[in-house]
């Protein structure tokens, strides 16, 4: 008697079914990864996490990629902070991968050609100077830190935390220009100065018993 294999067949309907349907819930989508909002990155790698294909970049940083109507785009690129892009209704992206700037992440960015070194080094440049604050407007630099930072106290030339923090030292705090240990800064004009910060919880470790009362961290242009 001639036997009848039902199950395979029912079975291989059952897969091309599927697979018709998974291919028609695959859609393109097109877009441009950045960095510093307007510059493009490129060979950044765009992974869909659902339908699993990897493209990269061009050099004008944009892509296109096949994924499911709801997929999630998984966007690396060396020396940036990963991203992941949630897929939606539109069909055109625009990504922007932040950077923090250190040597590591400089030589990653610039060595795996995501971005020219001169234009890196530019947009930081950019970036910095947009940050810079204006001292300026102060008469002298115990002005500036009087006025900008809250938990000192300006006596003459002697800069003083609020809070007491070492019991056999002044509470003068920790002076540092330009990463150097200073005893006076009464010469700083304030037109020359990039920032000022005071520090006081335990970053001020690495100054040892000589951060006790905190550290004012100015820096110049």
């Amino acid at each position: 008697m001639k036997k009848v294999f039902i199950l395979p067949v029912i079975v291989l309907s059952l897969v091309l079914i599927t697979s018709g349907v998974s291919a028609q819930d695959l859609r393109s989508v097109t877009g441009v990864v950045t960095s510093f909002k307007t510059i493009p990155l490129r060979n950044v790698t765009i992974r869909a996490l659902k339908s699993g294909e990897t493209v990269t970049t061009d050099s004008s940083g944009t892509f296109e990629i096949k994924c499911f109507k709801k997929d999630v785009l998984r966007v690396i690129a060396s020396g940036f902070v990963s991203k992941k892009q949630n897929v939606k209704a539109e069909s055109i992206y625009k990504i922007d991968l932040a950077y923090t700037d250190n040597a590591e992440n400089f030589n990653k960015a610039v060595g795996n050609g995501h971005i020219d070194e001169k234009v890196l080094r530019d947009a930081l440049f950019s970036a910095d100077n947009k940050s810079v604050k204006d001292y300026s407007k102060y008469k002298s630099i115990y002005d500036a830190i009087s006025s900008e930072i809250y938990n000192v106290r300006v006596n003459g030339n002697m800069i003083v935390n609020t809070k007491l923090k070492s019991f056999d030292r002044t509470p003068e705090v920790l002076l540092v220009v330009d990463d150097k240990i200073v005893s006076d800064i009464s010469y700083i004009n304030p037109v020359y100065v990039r920032s000022i910060e005071f520090i006081d919880d335990v970053s001020t470790a690495m100054y040892g018993a000589m951060g006790a009362n905190g550290v004012l961290k100015i820096k110049l242009k």
